[in-house]
């Protein structure tokens, strides 16, 4: 009896892991409620087949200039923006002259997928769908980017840092490895002993790649490019230790924070300082 109930926890450990990385990168699905026409502005619904078959779902607003924006919500969000504010944003870039590209990151709002993963297939899905789109290099590209957003533009960035000259990163994390640890703890008590058995899982059984989702090596590389990073000071889930990485290996980082608001809220909670930043940073 005392074998078999040891064999249970055993089995119990190594399935229970199996079943938190399935839960925690499983995206988030939901009805875009919204639409440029809010705007007063003519806008067209776009798709974009990524290399896996995944469609990838967004609104394009045209602008006679040569200014154009990428906005990239964060991990379970949307072009809705119910928590960042990126549909408002949107309008504010609107108006400003620049054509305005809004989408649902893979696994999220309208766009097809299921799982997520960290930045990695998103800048690959959306450099493609750019590439795509402004194949002629009329438009000097800006993205605006939230959390897993953000991270995603970094990634776009490293990628093709000719492309895209301007880089707003609110909310990214830097140190990916700390971030796991800390959340597997939150979200399902697995203790930080737990992360290697945890990395190697989400790598061999779905895919994703940990330490090409860690952003100190990228962030090194990028230092000395035009990229604005944004930190909320009440963030629980990108929390100062993130700051804290980036001054390590870019210390001329510009950086923006904003005091008393949490994870991607700066924009909803601080509106005016937040545009007067944003604007003075684009031009």
């Amino acid at each position: 009896m005392t074998l078999l109930l040891l064999l249970f926890l055993l089995l119990l450990l190594l399935l229970y892991p199996v079943w938190v990385v399935h839960r925690q990168t499983l995206g988030t699905h939901e009805k875009v409620e919204k639409s440029p026409a809010e705007w007063g502005e003519v806008y067209e619904d776009i798709a974009y087949e990524a290399t896996d078959g995944v469609v990838l779902r967004g609104w394009w607003v045209p602008a006679e200039g040569d200014e154009a924006v990428l906005l990239i919500h964060g991990n379970g969000g949307s072009r809705n923006g119910f928590t960042s504010g990126i549909f408002e944003l949107g309008k504010w870039y609107c108006k400003r002259g620049f054509t305005v590209m809004m989408v649902d990151l893979r696994a999220h709002g309208e766009s097809g997928g299921e799982r997520i993963y960290f930045g990695v297939k998103e800048s690959s899905d959306l450099l493609g769908w750019v590439e795509a789109i402004d194949s002629q290099s009329r438009f000097a590209w800006t993205i605006h980017g939230f959390s897993m957003g953000a991270v995603t533009a970094l990634m776009m960035k490293e990628k093709a840092p000719a492309k895209f000259k301007k880089i707003v990163a609110d909310a990214p994390w830097i140190d990916f490895h700390a971030l796991v640890k800390q959340e597997l703890w939150k979200r399902a008590h697995l203790p930080p002993l737990c992360y290697g058995y945890v990395r190697f899982l989400a790598k061999r059984v779905l895919g994703i790649d940990f330490n090409a989702a860690d952003n100190r090596e990228r962030c090194r590389k990028l230092c000395g490019e035009k990229i604005l990073y944004i930190f909320e000071t009440e963030d629980r889930l990108v929390t100062p230790l993130h700051e804290e990485a980036l001054k390590r290996v870019c210390p001329e980082a510009e950086i923006f924070e904003f005091a008393g608001a949490a994870h991607v809220e700066a924009f909803k909670e601080y509106p005016d300082r937040y545009l007067k930043k944003i604007e003075s940073f684009v031009g």
